[in-house]
């Protein structure tokens, strides 16, 4: 029981102070705060040392009257005014301990010097962002100005870029349209019968070189790239040597008239040009001047030129042969 007496006590006298302090705060004004709130918190630890101190003197009153009163019957119905005795030293202590008047000049002198000082940095931090700002913004346009003269020139290079890369993606379209019939040329039934053209015809083209090569240049190995010596050899003018080629030379045209169905307009075109030339070369060089017993000095030139002919043509056919064979040679006339 004496325990919340006192509780109840304490919250009296700080609500009593706090009353106190808050009209204190409003007299002194707004520059005094800080000073009155110190001077306040020391006023309540005074307050609370006084009202620890007159504590046990309340308890031993408290007790002695309850003791004398124990057997009388108004004892029993003046226990609720218990708190009122303890109510008295608090109000005492406060009394005693009212704070005086205290002093504004000086806190007001230092509270206006804080403010001028904070201002004044605030006010040199935003000039510093100003400053840092207008430095920005002539960088800025220095770049904008750099940019407006290097204009012409990035026009000129970004043209140039985009028509390489117009130039690139035609040599690709070229390209894919080349494999695209590459693809068509080789597949089904129509694709297996010109390769197996291709190779045969190749193959005659072969042994007409071999079968020359052993009459103009019998030194060549197969295989070899045929060429005429500087001088022609005595087989040369023997006719019996040239029976060979002429076989293969037929056998060659047979073969093309044959397969000429399955070939390409432009490779067709380039062995039948080819047989033509060695048909000439053959008929109206080499065979009248080897029928001759004794040719002539004219008679071995015209010989000669053309072999010449012949030889000259042939690596150009057979490189056409091979590029149709491996697809290269297509051209859009095979669509």
């Amino acid at each position: 029981m004496d325990t919340i007496l006192v509780i109840i006590v304490l919250f009296v006298v700080v609500g009593l102070f706090g009353g106190v302090g808050l009209i204190f705060t409003r007299e002194t004004g707004a520059k005094n705060v800080t000073e009155s709130a110190q001077h306040f918190l020391s006023t309540t630890r005074e307050a609370g040392r006084s009202l620890v101190a007159t504590r046990p003197s309340t308890t031993a009153t408290t007790a002695t009257s309850s003791t004398s009163d124990a057997g009388s019957p108004e004892s029993a119905a003046d226990e609720g005014r218990g708190p009122a005795v303890t109510i008295t030293p608090a109000r005492q202590s406060t009394t005693t301990t009212t704070p005086g008047p205290v002093s504004q000049g000086p806190a007001a002198a230092r509270l206006d010097d804080g403010a001028l000082r904070e201002l004044r940095e605030e006010l040199q931090g935003e000039l510093r962002r100003a400053s840092g700002i207008t430095r920005e913004f002539d960088a800025r346009l220095t770049r904008i100005e750099a940019n407006s003269v290097d204009t012409p020139q990035l026009s000129t290079e970004l043209t140039r870029s985009i028509e390489e890369h117009a130039e690139a993606q035609r040599g690709e379209l070229a390209q894919l349209r080349d494999e695209l019939r590459t693809v068509r040329q080789t597949a089904g039934p129509r694709g297996e019968r010109r390769t197996e053209a291709l190779a045969n015809l190749y193959g005659h083209l072969a042994r007409v070189e071999s079968a020359l090569a052993g009459v103009v240049n019998p030194m060549l190995l197969p295989g070899e790239p045929l060429t005429l010596p500087g001088e022609l050899p005595p087989e040369t003018l023997v006719w019996d040597n040239w029976s060979d080629v002429g076989e293969r030379a037929y056998a060659l045209g047979d073969a093309f008239n044959q397969h000429r169905l399955v070939l390409d307009p432009e490779t067709a075109n380039e062995i039948e040009r080819f047989i033509a030339t060695l048909r000439q070369g053959l008929t109206g060089s080499v065979d009248p001047n080897v029928r001759a017993q004794q040719p002539t000095q004219a008679q071995l030139r015209q010989m000669r030129a053309g072999l010449e002919t012949i030889v000259a043509a042939l690596p150009g056919v057979r490189r056409r042969v091979e590029l149709a064979y491996r697809g290269e040679g297509a051209t859009a006339d095979d669509t």
